[in-house]
Formats: structure tokens, sequence, C-alpha cells
């Protein structure tokens, strides 16, 4: 088999480490005649079941490892002090979406910013409406032509 592979130019790939999640982490190196490296190649034999990747199936630090953008594999602390440190990212992205939402809502309640009204008229699926606060002049359409609805300036208008 050995006669085989240097024939062919196959290299045997190693198990460089495992990750908490159950992938394997291989690297296989080809070298020539001489002895010296041609080629490594860096794998993946994933715990999934799946035939594409998806986001989180594997831990970034190996993710950046197969890609080659580090030279040495993650550690398992290197590798739980990231996670660590986002779940508490995501818990503070939480308490800041509560506290906007809590002044969104008392700038509702003082009348500073009209609520979103959720209707079911023609338009874009995405565009919101807005309710309408204290407008008393708004312009009236009658058939095709504009009127403007009784609207006078304020103030007296001295000529």
């Amino acid at each position: 088999m050995n006669f085989l592979r240097s024939i062919l130019k196959i290299s045997r790939k190693t198990l460089v480490g495992a990750d908490h999640l159950g992938n394997k982490y291989f690297e296989a190196v080809q070298r020539n005649s001489a002895g010296e490296v041609v080629k490594t190649r860096r794998l993946v034999e994933s715990s999934h079941k799946h035939y594409q990747y998806e986001s989180g199936m594997i831990p970034h630090e190996w993710e950046a490892w197969v890609r080659g953008k580090r030279k040495k594999p993650p550690t398992e602390d290197e590798i739980f002090t990231r996670e660590a440190m986002e779940q508490i990212v995501k818990k503070r992205a939480v308490e800041v979406d509560r506290r906007d939402q809590a002044l969104q809502e008392k700038a509702y309640e003082e009348g500073l910013v009209a609520k979103p009204v959720q209707t079911k008229a023609a338009g874009h699926a995405s565009s919101t409406t807005y309710q309408r606060i204290d407008s008393q002049s708004d312009p009236v359409s009658t058939g095709k032509e504009y009127e403007p609805a009784g609207w006078k300036p304020g103030g007296d208008s001295k000529k």
C-alpha cells in the first residue's frame, strides 16, 4: 500500500484534533520523492449528517485552521472562552433591546412618536403605516382633482 501511495502521490491523513460537537479534524501532507512537503490539505469529518455546510457546524477557531488562516489548531479552552463571550454579548443585546423597547413605549405614551398601525390596506408588505396625530387640515381628494380641505394659514395675514 505504501508503494501505491508513493506512485500515486497519495497522502495519509493524520488526526489533529476533535471538538466538543464531535467533528474530527485531519491534516494530509503530500511529500515529493525527496521528502519535502509539496501540499498540505486540512480536512473536517463532520459529526452531522448534512452534506451542505451550515453556520455553527464547526467552531470558528477550527474553521480558521481548516482554511489556513491560523497555523496551530485551537485548544478547547480557547473555544470555550470565545463561546462564553458570545453568550455574554447575547445577554447584553437582549438587555439593550428591552431598554430600547421601554424608551419607545414611553415616547408613544408621551405622544412624541406616532405608533405604527397594522392595516390590511393596499401597499407594500414591508411598508409601515403610522397613526395620525391631531391632523385637522388633511388634504382631501375627490375624483382625479386635488383639493386642500379648507386649510388656512395660521395667524393674522396682513397685506
